[in-house]
């Protein structure tokens, strides 16, 4: 929507820059234009050039102005603090059920998988998970805490192996997180993060305490998960989702109580690990084809879906909000291009139309900065003018786009000078090419002018 606003602005600004003089000449009487002098039709055209000069310069202001929030607003995104480590970190997605493997004997199939890329040189942490931070998937349930009678709140939830909180850089800040004792056959264990205590729990300490599912469909699974440790509050999905309660869950347990009828364990399907994530202490070069070789040495059928380094998904995560920003910048640009370009075309006309008149003033010892100074005062008034239309505007269209912008709600000042500078130095040297010109003037030869 912001990109097909900018296109037609500038669009439209555009074709009005160009159709009107035109229109205005169709409609113009061949005897009145012979009747009237050169200067008066002149001056016609120019009020009107004039005045699609002052729109351009107000609404490339507004596109300056959208394209530097927009910018920002990347900016921010992607430098905010997710509670990730994406250095030397590689993902490769699989799918063990597509491999032929039940979900009652991946648990061997896992260990296997981290035996054998530990035994890789340069390999420190080894993870499994249903999916991983800033990938497009989310996992939600309702959360009934045994002994609570608040059940109308959910929360995101992911299963990983041991090593994962470690293998995508997220800490524990209490407790414990997963260890190789956490199998199919151990007590029912999770790990939550501090949006889910906030939630939850508020100031008491969560460790030790139950919980299990809830939904309007079923019986809350009461006490189905003991509270083993507290984990950062990690960026899953988008940096957008604030308050994000999650609760995690060891991969192969399964969600719930083992004794759920609705849910037995030969057909839980959050058993399948979705993705595999391997820490390494520096750059592995072909490090795809040593991953694809070593799937393949454990079992031919567990091939790799996609593969690609951790820093990689979450540049993907802001493909749009790029996007965005670069066209909006270049919709600017163009604004402010034709914007330049028309007050560069009306002043240079100015000066021709007024040459005898600097001719005269020149002859009577106007000095040629002055006569600079002149021209540059009657450029610099229509930016203004665009300046003082556009200002007021660029802060009320900010309301329309602010939904799409990460923490930023008004025009920021630095924003807004850089666009009023940008729009003053085009204007500046649109308008100093005809100054020098008009100084350059031979008052003799202007003088003759008709």
């Amino acid at each position: 929507m912001v990109i097909g606003f900018a296109f037609a602005i500038s669009l439209l600004t555009g074709v009005l820059f160009g159709l009107a003089p035109a229109l205005m000449a169709a409609r113009t009487q061949p005897a009145e234009a012979l009747r009237s002098n050169a200067r008066t039709t002149a001056h016609g055209a120019s009020l009107l050039q004039r005045a699609l000069v002052v729109l351009q310069a107000a609404l490339s202001l507004v596109l300056l102005v959208a394209a530097g929030l927009f910018a920002q607003s990347l900016n921010k995104a992607e430098n905010v603090d997710m509670k990730l480590d994406a250095t030397n970190r590689y993902l490769a997605h699989i799918n063990p059920q597509a491999a032929g493997y039940k979900n009652t004997e991946v648990e061997p199939l896992y260990q296997t998988i981290v035996d054998r890329f530990h035994a890789i040189p340069g390999v420190v942490k080894v993870g499994l998970a249903t999916y991983t931070p800033m990938e497009e998937n989310n996992w939600g349930s309702g959360v009934k805490v045994q002994g609570e009678t608040d059940i109308n709140k959910g929360a995101s939830w992911v299963k990983g192996t041991a090593e994962y909180f470690d293998s995508v850089g997220t800490h524990v800040v209490m407790g414990r997180g997963f260890t190789t004792q956490d199998t199919l056959n151990g007590p029912p264990v999770a790990v939550v993060n501090q949006e889910f205590v906030k939630q939850f729990f508020g100031k008491r300490n969560p460790i030790g305490h139950r919980f299990g599912f809830s939904g309007p469909a079923k019986t809350p699974q009461d006490g189905a998960h003991e509270i083993v440790g507290i984990v950062e509050d990690t960026t899953y999905t988008s940096v957008y989702w604030k308050n994000h309660a999650m609760y995690f869950l060891p991969l192969t347990q399964p969600a719930g109580t083992a004794n759920d009828p609705e849910n037995p364990i030969d057909k839980d399907q959050s058993m399948y690990a979705g993705a595999l994530v391997i820490q390494s202490a520096h750059p592995i070069p072909g490090f795809e084809k040593i991953v694809g070789d070593t799937l393949a040495s454990i079992n031919p059928n567990l091939t790799i879906a996609k593969f690609q380094t951790f820093q990689q998904q979450i540049d993907d995560r802001f493909i749009e909000e790029r996007l965005i920003a670069h066209l909006t910048s270049l919709f600017g640009l163009l604004a402010l291009l034709l914007a330049a370009i028309g007050l560069y075309g009306v002043t240079a006309y100015t000066v021709v139309r007024r040459t005898p008149e600097i001719g005269i003033r020149m002859a009577l010892g106007a000095q040629r900065t002055r006569v600079i100074g002149m021209v540059m005062r009657g450029a610099m008034l229509q930016a203004l003018i665009g300046l003082a239309i556009g200002i007021p505007v660029a802060i009320f269209c900010v309301r329309f786009v602010k939904s799409q912008l990460y923490e930023i709600t008004s025009v920021n000042t630095l924003v807004m000078a850089g666009a009023i500078g940008v729009l003053a130095l085009a204007a500046c040297i649109a308008g100093i090419i005809p100054a020098l010109r008009a100084a350059s003037i031979n008052p003799v030869q202007a003088l003759r002018v008709e």
